[in-house]
This record gives C-alpha cells, structure tokens and sequence, in this order.
C-alpha cells in the first residue's frame, strides 16, 4: 500500500483481509455512550472527521440538542465534543462506502461479531444508533423496532437508542429526540 499522511481520526484498518484507510473509532476510555453509524462515507475519510456530509450533520446537530454532548462553535467537527461528553465514534463496516448497497456479501456479519465484542468490552451503557442497521446487528431483526428507545437491550446489557430518520418530518424527529433527552436526564452521569 502507498504510504499516504494520515490526518484527523483517520487511520488504516485490515477489513475483511485488505487494508484500508477508513476513519479509526473514537472511543474515551470509560465511554458512557457510543454512537454506532453503518460504515464510513468516503467523503468523511477524506476529511479525517466522522459525519460530514449533510445528513451526518443533521444527525450530530440533533445529539447535541438532545444533550448528548455540546456543539462545538462553527466546526464541522464533533469528536472533540462527544469526547469531553465521554462519547464514542465507531460503525459496523469500516470499509468506507457510500451506503448500505455498496456492501458486499457478508460484511454486515463480520461487522456485527466485532462491533458487539468491542462494545461489549467496555460495557459501554447506551448505544446510539444513527442508522436501523446498527440497531439490527446488535438486537437481531426481529428485536429492532423504530426510531427511539429499543425495548430489548445488549447481550451486555446496554440500551440502545435509533435515531429518526434524517429526513423525518421535524414533529416526529422532535418526539423520537425527546425520549434521547428523557433517558440521558435519567442515566447516572453529567452531560
């Protein structure tokens, strides 16, 4: 492989038996919560930082109104935020692709035993999941429901949280974040 600087979060990672530069997790050592995306867009690889497109914006911006962890003063930016907020950055796939059709067979399985053992280890409390996939890989199918709160939890226990859709009409979006920011009032740790 072409040695190339690496900047930002990211960092080169075996998938599946080929390297790849993708975004590396950005994970606090005691994380009280770990938001959990499909895979990521090549256009946040390029720029070293989780979430930069429009959509991904969107969704961190709705986070921090929820309480999550701040928003940062007019960067793209919020690693650093979630950081300070003991708040994690990981995905299922870390083979950058544009979506869900650009997987290939198998990669969502191969995702899910990592992701899981991962999150496992650090007994991480609450998974905020900003896609249905990530829910699906951690509940099975059959245990995911919509956007919000999950009735089932983690085989270790943690609570998982679906976020709207980014696209969701903004009465619905209000109401799915509201049981973000009832349950982050009911967690035993400070935003």
């Amino acid at each position: 492989m072409v040695d190339e600087e690496l900047h930002g979060y990211q960092g080169r990672e075996e998938w599946m038996g080929v390297e790849y530069v993708t975004l590396r997790d950005v994970m606090p050592e005691h994380p009280r919560a770990v938001i959990v995306g499909l895979n990521p867009s090549p256009v946040s690889v390029a720029a070293g930082h989780y979430y930069q497109g429009q959509v991904g914006q969107r969704q961190l911006r709705r986070l921090a109104a929820a309480g999550l962890f701040s928003l940062p003063d007019g960067e793209r930016t919020f690693e650093a935020a979630a950081l300070a907020a003991e708040v994690g950055f990981t995905d299922i796939v870390k083979r950058p692709t544009v979506g869900e059709k650009d997987l290939v067979p198998g990669e969502l399985e191969h995702g899910r035993s990592l992701l899981a053992s991962k999150l496992g280890e650090l007994e991480v409390p609450l998974v905020v999941c900003v896609f249905r996939q990530p829910v699906e890989a951690l509940l099975g199918r059959s245990a995911a429901g919509g956007p919000g709160l999950q009735e089932a939890r983690t085989a270790w226990g943690a609570q998982v949280f679906r976020m709207p859709g980014p696209y969701d009409a903004a009465a619905k979006a209000s109401a799915v974040m509201g049981e973000l920011v009832d349950l982050l009032g009911q967690l035993p740790f400070d935003v």
